[in-house]
């Protein structure tokens, strides 16, 4: 690929910097990283501020066919996220805009396309995903809960689990066994739920540090209407792969990354230990320099699987692989992070904090893209087999 932007391009990515420049300096002083958005009302509603200053620039609808309100190009989507990575800013509905949308796009009826669009586009609305099941998370396919048809609306039962951002969300994508006597990959169906239907119970799953993302999700018969079908019934599964092949390209962990690279560098070069500069001990300059030229790499890969995706080409190997990258190459940051702070690589955001606490968030969930959007070791199966063509286990 050829890594030079266009001057449009170029234009457009610094006014989405600008932009995103400003809004960080809206940011509160309690965010700290992605998930922050789900951690209390305050992340929430900066959350939706960001949102809603993106809708209003067409943002929200990039690379969307004109007839949606989509502006400007996938590329242009790519530059936003980069931006967005680089300042730790909310804003985009990873579940909507970054998933559900261009599933829509792909596999929805005109109906669903004109009634949710717009109110993705707008930030209007945010969506959470009713996904994993607790027997059913890397072989989604076993999943048990049930979405009986009864007329014109199907009856859900069941219970989902990991599901991020549940509590805030105001509509939810999930699947559902729809034939219980069907044939495996043809028995499910992909529903649209509105999250205030009755019947369902939203119960929080604290991480150790005390942040609330993820929560379970009862379904209590709970009655769905049959219009808020995605694809086909009993054929939901193949939406599924629809929407997967969305939720894996990684450029803002990457930005992050970057970030979060450079403040590290800058406080080396601003802070002593025993008389001497930190950038100074060759230990710590080999390991930051060995990281940056990790995330580097990650950086071109993962601009690599952007275009890709510009092109309609993405295979599955290649985002499976910046994924792998990408999470891993984040925990080693995490580690390195908190051995370069010392005891202030312990201490929560707060007035005696480094860096802002950030070393302390970084390392108690450093762990989660590991096991998030697919666990690294299924994305392994997923370049074995689909990009080496090696056989699988029997």
């Amino acid at each position: 690929m050829d890594f030079r932007l266009t001057d449009e391009q170029l234009e457009r990515k610094k006014e989405f910097y600008k932009v995103c420049a400003e809004l960080e300096k809206k940011k509160p002083a309690s965010y700290i990283g992605f998930e922050s958005q789900f951690n209390d009302e305050e992340g929430w509603n900066f959350h939706r501020y960001c949102a809603r200053e993106f809708g209003k620039r067409g943002w929200l609808a990039l690379g969307w066919p004109a007839e949606y309100g989509g502006t400007g190009t996938m590329m242009d989507k790519v530059l936003l996220t980069e931006a967005r990575g680089y300042y730790d800013l909310p804003g985009c509905d990873i579940f909507g805009v970054a998933m559900l949308a261009p599933t829509l796009l792909a596999a929805g009826s005109d109906e669903l396309k004109h009634e949710f669009l717009p109110k993705i586009a707008s930030g209007e609305i945010m969506f959470c995903e009713l996904w994993s099941e607790p027997n059913a998370g890397s072989d989604l396919a076993m999943l048990q809960s049930t979405a009986i048809r009864k007329g014109d609306e199907f009856i859900v039962n069941g219970q989902k689990t990991w599901n991020t951002g549940a509590h805030f969300a105001d509509w939810a994508f999930g699947v559902y066994k729809s034939d219980p006597n069907g044939k495996k990959h043809h028995n499910l169906t992909f529903l649209l739920c509105d999250m205030k239907s009755k019947g369902i119970t939203v119960r929080g799953i604290p991480y150790m540090n005390g942040s609330h993302v993820y929560n379970e999700v009862y379904l209590d018969d709970v009655h769905i209407p049959a219009k808020y079908i995605v694809g086909q019934e009993n054929e939901g599964w193949a939406v599924v792969n629809v929407l997967a092949a969305f939720e894996r390209s990684n450029i803002d962990m990457v930005m992050g990354l970057v970030r979060a690279q450079e403040d590290l560098a800058k406080y080396c070069n601003e802070n002593k230990r025993s008389g001497k500069l930190l950038a100074e001990d060759p230990l710590y300059r080999n390991r930051i320099s060995e990281i940056a030229c990790s995330i580097e790499a990650v950086r071109t890969l993962a601009y690599h699987v952007a275009d890709q995706q510009n092109r309609n080409e993405m295979g599955l190997m290649d985002a499976a692989a910046v994924k792998i990258f990408a999470s891993e190459l984040l925990e080693k940051f995490a580690h390195l992070q908190t051995d370069i702070l010392g005891p202030f690589g312990q201490v929560k955001a707060s007035r005696w904090a480094k860096m802002n606490g950030t070393a302390e968030y970084n390392y108690q969930g450093c762990f989660v893209p590991i096991v998030s959007m697919g666990t690294n070791e299924i994305q392994r199966n997923i370049i074995a087999w689909y990009g080496l063509g090696l056989p699988r286990m029997k």
